[in-house]
């Protein structure tokens, strides 16, 4: 067993510098020592394994959290109750708007009680039937029609539904073609145009009327003029 074999089972640091020195001899007496040979021999010990990261190191970052769903349409309401819907002509300007009492709107649209709505045709389901919102005025700085009108807030079904009358009566504020402005003292429209008429305007979204209905049907529907 050679003296380096020593050391390492001594349990030497594997990092330390061993010394052997190797001396020759003659086999007889008498004789004189040969050369002395001194050798060094420099053992290095492996680099120390790296620790393995803590836990934390290994996570990543968190995710974003889920975003919450919104609201189902089943679970909203409509907003604070105005005035009802009558027979009564409301005021084309007014600040508030209309309200049905006992009218279930989560169970999909259908038409208003029986009266005159202040309303916004926003929309054809078919070739017949025409979706409208209740609408209040909101003044602005000018003349007593200048100003815009606005419907229920985000989030609140106040929504009907119903078909246009064959013989309805629409009376045009902007006459038959758009161009004109066919309004009385109280801007209101004054030329009656077509059902057909209508039927694109309503589709268009973009018109504000007194809207009459009776028996489930629209049958008359003044628009208002607003500058």
């Amino acid at each position: 067993m050679t003296t380096f074999d020593l050391f390492r089972r001594a349990g030497v640091p594997a990092a330390a510098v061993a010394l052997l020195s190797l001396t020759a001899c003659s086999g007889s007496s008498g004789t004189s020592a040969g050369p002395t040979v001194t050798a060094t021999v420099t053992v290095t010990a492996p680099a120390p394994a790296e620790q393995s990261a803590g836990p934390e190191a290994a996570q990543t970052p968190a995710e974003d959290a889920p975003t919450v769903p919104a609201t189902p349409e089943a679970t909203r309401k409509p907003g604070k109750a105005g005035p009802p819907i009558t027979d009564k002509t409301p005021a084309p300007f007014g600040g508030t708007l209309q309200s049905d009492p006992g009218h279930d709107f989560t169970k999909g649209l259908s038409p208003s009680r029986d009266g005159v709505v202040r309303g916004q045709l926003v929309a054809m389901h078919d070739e017949n039937v025409a979706e409208y919102r209740p609408v209040k005025f909101v003044k602005e700085y000018g003349g007593s029609a200048s100003g815009r009108f606005e419907g229920p807030p985000e989030g609140d079904l106040t929504a009907f539904a119903a078909p246009i009358a064959n013989n309805v009566v629409f009376l045009s504020a902007v006459g038959c073609d758009g161009k004109d402005q066919t309004i009385d003292g109280r801007y209101l429209g004054t030329e009656r145009c077509s059902r057909d008429k209508l039927i694109l305007r309503a589709d268009a979204g973009d018109l504000r009327a007194l809207i009459t209905v009776q028996g489930g049907q629209i049958v008359k529907v003044t628009e208002i003029y607003a500058a």
